[in-house]
């Protein structure tokens, strides 16, 4: 795409080489970084496999973890290969349920 882009990663899963790496990638292909982090909410059932609370970070907290003001998140995770605009989802009217 042509439009800005804007990543958000969860720090406290990224290894040290991709914090590392991500200012020259972001340079070089012109993108915006953040990151964000989010603590298990001690009320809820604690877990103890890594990959079981990466994916209820993901799903779970998507709407908490990401800051208010933002329109629309477009999720793509890491094993997706996006051969299209993601613009044109950005356009598409959203559906609204009652």
């Amino acid at each position: 795409t042509r439009r800005p882009v804007k990543f958000w990663f969860i720090r406290n899963y990224l290894s040290p080489g991709f914090k590392h790496y991500l200012p020259h990638m972001a340079a070089l292909l012109k993108f915006e970084y953040e990151f964000v982090t989010y603590s298990w909410p001690k009320w809820l059932h604690a877990q103890t496999e890594k990959q079981r609370l990466i994916w209820a970070y993901k799903i779970l907290f998507m709407d908490v973890i990401f800051p208010l003001n933002l329109d629309r998140v477009i999720f793509i995770d890491a094993d997706q290969i996006v051969r299209a605009d993601l613009g044109e989802l950005m356009d598409m009217d959203q559906i609204v349920r009652t």
